[in-house]
């Protein structure tokens, strides 16, 4: 299973994606057998406060996935919903200290472990 690594720095009050570990390929999706679960590891000293995965390629309102901050090394499982037979989503949030996460585009049908650094 390969890592999703998104790396996040701060430039004037803006958040950048320092790397991903793994790129993502113009490869049609592939269907999910089943539904997704994406483990989301945060390595950053600041809990994240909100994340949101939305699907690439369909118009679904995103909400955020956690119900708590996520801490420092903690690691959760979150069941990601979206249109049925969608792969690719854009992953997007939110340090408590106003960081924000843009990790670009992932294929969770083959990249579901997530990992938030500085």
């Amino acid at each position: 299973m390969r890592r999703l690594t998104i790396a996040t720095a701060a430039f004037a009050s803006l958040a950048m994606t320092a790397s991903m570990a793994s790129a993502q390929q113009a490869k049609p999706a592939e269907k999910p057998a089943k539904a997704l679960i994406a483990k989301v590891t945060n390595k950053r000293d600041v809990p994240v406060r909100m994340l949101q995965f939305i699907p690439a390629q369909a118009e679904v309102p995103p909400s955020n996935a956690l119900k708590q901050p996520l801490g420092k090394n903690k690691t959760i499982s979150i069941r990601v919903n979206g249109p049925k037979g969608e792969c690719n989503y854009i992953i997007v949030g939110e340090y408590e200290d106003g960081l924000e996460i843009a990790g670009g585009e992932v294929n969770l049908c083959k990249d579901s472990t997530i990992v938030l650094i500085d």
